[in-house]
């Protein structure tokens, strides 16, 4: 067996914004499609109709949300009260383009998007730049692909600030 180990900088994108988290997070979810694992699986073996499927499951930007994780919820249980919501979000077509030239770009998508609410009601929306953890892969098709969802992610983070303003 052979271990190694590869340090990568990782680019954070910390957003604050002076709009309400609960405000922010509803704008969010309606700009994002919502992927609907089901319809998708009912179309094993039937590459075309899963596109269109999946095409049709795309929000602002081409982007879907897979599913939330409710932070907050789960710090109330210890007694903390704080709003924090975590997105996992991307396009599976997307998603296959990147896999397709390096199968490792797998282990970075769908993305992840946190947004929170700090102990004076500020918002603040963070992710990791895809274009720095898709890095990794060291290949120009990705590289460019992912340079595509920095743009992408930004864009649909301004325009749910934007509507909740």
């Amino acid at each position: 067996m052979k271990i190694s180990e590869t340090q990568r900088q990782i680019v954070r994108v910390t957003i604050n914004a002076d709009v309400a988290f609960d405000g922010f997070v509803k704008s969010f979810q309606q700009r994002l499609g919502q992927f609907d694992q089901a319809a998708v699986a009912a179309l094993i073996g039937q590459p075309r109709e899963a596109a269109a499927a999946l095409k049709g499951m795309e929000g602002d930007q081409g982007l879907m949300i897979f599913f939330t994780l409710d932070q907050g919820r789960a710090l109330n249980m210890i007694g903390k009260s704080q709003k924090a919501i975590r997105f996992i979000l991307g396009n599976p077509l997307v998603a296959i383009q990147m896999t397709q030239h390096d199968v490792r770009a797998g282990q970075y998508v769908p993305l992840t998007v946190i947004a929170y609410e700090d102990g004076e009601n500020r918002l603040h929306i963070e992710y990791d730049q895809p274009s720095s953890i898709l890095g990794v892969c060291e290949n120009a098709a990705v590289d460019e692909i992912a340079r595509d969802l920095d743009r992408k992610l930004l864009l649909v983070v301004e325009h749910a600030i934007e509507d909740a303003s």
